[in-house]
């Protein structure tokens, strides 16, 4: 097999990965429109036909292996299922809600079908099954198509692409652009490719936290500071190589900030304090005297650094952020106390609990449940959306909808965590694995490139909880990515 066809089922999800980003952050439905569907099918096509093969293997083989794994994947059948759900509303389409002037009331219109799900706007609804659909082929077939090698080096490319993307918005800075990628003019703030800052914190902050997993895994690696390498024992790098992952980790994490996104600046900060107890803890018993001080005083250093900066260059932007973030407002914004947004959303869902209003259509229906006192403090900027990503999708997608979202998610997910726990409990018969990894604690058997990903998804489901990073295929698809090609850096273990 040659080399083209060995790799370009790997090539289209890095192409697929990167669009989403360069276009404006997956929220620019009539440039993804021409894009992200011809390139799903390809990758479902090169899904099917040229899957990587595993060594020996033959190209009939492999493909034989991908049908029968993806047919049997629990994703696979939940993917169809929503799917479905996500094709019926454009068979069944209710008129929108309409204002009687007269009576002062709203119409409600049911849809032909009142038992199936619907949309009041098909064009509304269209844009959700643009992101929805590709992500999850993507998701199979990173999961199935993909050889473990293939995994850590996708993880790569995306990180690299999340600190070009924050490299373009420091010179979109510098120069003082006024439109996203000097073609989209902005009335408001904007950073890199992201029209809407949160979004964009929550993408940087969720890449910055796999970054940094990388690095601290590829760095242990190089030192020795790991039981379970990815490298061959040979293998040398330079340690311009082995710590490489800096760059992207400090570049996403500096963009994050410049967003001026409060969500964003307060968990990179806290991501920050983690990452740095995790990582000295991870190689502080495998080292000496001399590189623990040397890491403390490393440490105290940059933060001292960051510190003086910060005053020095007079931050105003960012000093004025940080004077809104107070314990008050962060709790507020979590639990959408006084919002009527979270009411309205809660009673959308209850008139709505099976199949929603559809895609988007929170904003077609939030005007029918809004009292009189909500009208005097209506939110005219950013009120068309719940902040709340779990109460918006449960709103225009009811329980089912918004179930096998949740199902899909966890499918993802809990596979590479009963992978991590098998591994962590692995005995020495338990697979082809170097008997020097059972003299070491469970916890430094747990790859700092899981951890670093889990971490990154905690901050970004607390900050769903308060905006709608989720909302954005960008931040949707590296999420779910992460997880899928974290699995290459685990052993293979015998059933």
């Amino acid at each position: 097999m040659n080399w083209l066809a060995k790799h370009i089922l790997f090539l289209h999800i890095a192409v697929f990965v990167i669009a989403l980003g360069w276009i404006h952050g997956g929220t620019r439905p009539d440039w993804l429109l021409p894009v992200l569907p011809w390139l799903s099918l390809a990758i479902l096509e090169w899904l099917l036909l040229c899957a990587q093969p595993k060594k020996g293997e033959l190209l009939l083989e492999s493909r034989q292996r991908v049908w029968f794994t993806l047919t049997r994947d629990k994703l696979f059948p939940i993917a169809l299922v929503f799917t479905l759900l996500l094709v019926i509303p454009f068979f069944n389409v209710a008129p929108a809600p309409i204002y009687d002037e007269a009576t002062k009331t709203w119409q409600v219109f049911a849809p032909p079908v009142k038992w199936l799900p619907f949309t009041p706007e098909i064009r509304r609804h269209g844009v959700v099954v643009l992101w929805f659909i590709p992500v999850m082929i993507i998701v199979l077939a990173a999961k199935h198509g993909l050889l473990k090698r293939s995994k850590r080096i996708l993880l790569e490319v995306i990180c690299w692409n999340g600190a070009a993307l924050a490299l373009l918005g420091f010179v979109q800075l510098a120069v003082k652009a006024d439109a996203i990628l000097w073609l989209t003019k902005m009335q408001g703030d904007f950073f890199s490719t992201f029209g809407y800052v949160n979004i964009g914190a929550a993408y940087f902050i969720l890449i910055g936290a796999i970054s940094f997993g990388l690095w601290v895994q590829q760095a242990a690696e190089d030192a020795n500071l790991t039981p379970l390498s990815t490298l061959a024992p040979d293998e040398l790098q330079s340690p311009l190589i082995a710590h490489r992952m800096l760059l992207p980790t400090l570049l996403c994490f500096s963009g994050a900030i410049a967003t001026l996104s409060r969500a964003g600046i307060l968990l990179s900060f806290v991501l920050f304090v983690f990452f740095v107890i995790y990582g000295i803890c991870y190689i502080w018993k495998r080292i000496d005297l001399g590189v623990r001080i040397s890491i403390l005083s490393f440490v105290s250093a940059l933060i001292f650094s960051l510190v003086v900066l910060f005053f020095a260059l007079r931050l105003e932007g960012l000093k004025r952020e940080l004077a809104t973030i107070t314990w008050k407002a962060v709790i507020e914004r979590v639990s959408g106390t006084g919002q009527y947004h979270v009411r309205v959303a809660k009673e959308i869902a209850s008139d709505y609990p099976l199949f929603g209003v559809g895609g988007w259509g929170y904003p077609v229906y939030q005007g029918v449940y809004l009292k009189e006192e909500d009208h005097k403090n209506f939110q005219y900027v950013g009120g068309s959306n719940v902040h709340n990503d779990s109460l918006q999708f449960m709103a225009e997608h009811g329980y089912v909808g918004f179930g096998l979202m949740l199902a899909f998610a966890l499918g993802v997910i809990i596979p590479l965590s009963v992978e991590v726990f098998q591994f962590c409990r692995l005995k020495p018969t338990g697979g082809d694995v170097a008997p020097s990894v059972f003299k070491t604690h469970w916890f430094y058997r747990l790859p700092p490139v899981v951890v670093a990903i889990c971490a990154g998804t905690a901050a970004t489901v607390i900050h769903s909880f308060g905006d709608l990073p989720f909302r954005s295929p960008a931040v949707l698809v590296v999420w779910l990515l992460a997880f899928v090609c974290a699995s290459g850096w685990l052993p293979v273990m015998k059933k």
